[in-house]
């Protein structure tokens, strides 16, 4: 069960690492540039980011030992 606690914690973590730039970006009302609001740039943008915040993530969760 505790394993499965361990899960749920490493999936909150990963998700506010994806989410916080598009949160803090919403929040502050960031005037988009006429170039990022072509669909396949913001794609892969999020995508580049994605690999890099799972990275922060990881070392996040083994920072903290939420590991078996």
């Amino acid at each position: 069960m505790l394993l499965f606690f361990w899960l749920i914690i490493d999936i909150g973590i990963a998700l506010a690492y994806i989410a916080a730039p598009w949160v803090i970006l919403t929040r502050l009302n960031f005037e988009w540039p006429d170039w990022l609001k072509d669909g396949i740039v913001l794609v892969i943008l999020a995508v580049i980011w994605t690999g890099i915040a799972l990275y922060l993530a990881t070392q996040t969760i083994l920072w903290l030992g939420f590991v078996p």
